[in-house]
């Protein structure tokens, strides 16, 4: 897996995870609320890293000669 691609995951969840925060915070009041935000944010950023691709189809690889 591309170190560049994971690296992008990344910084494409840190939206999601401030905007979000601040969103919760804004509605809620409450530290849990967001922190609880945070946990989710995590956890999809672990699971789309972890299968990193693995799906897509071998007709979108470049054949190397």
């Amino acid at each position: 897996m591309n170190w560049a691609w994971r690296f992008g995951i990344i910084v494409l969840s840190g939206v999601p995870a401030i905007i979000g925060g601040g969103i919760t915070y804004g509605l809620t009041e409450n530290w849990a609320a967001v922190i609880v935000w945070e946990a989710i944010v995590f956890c999809l950023l672990v699971a789309v890293l972890l299968k990193g691709g693995k799906a897509g189809s071998s007709h979108h690889k470049v054949a190397v000669h």
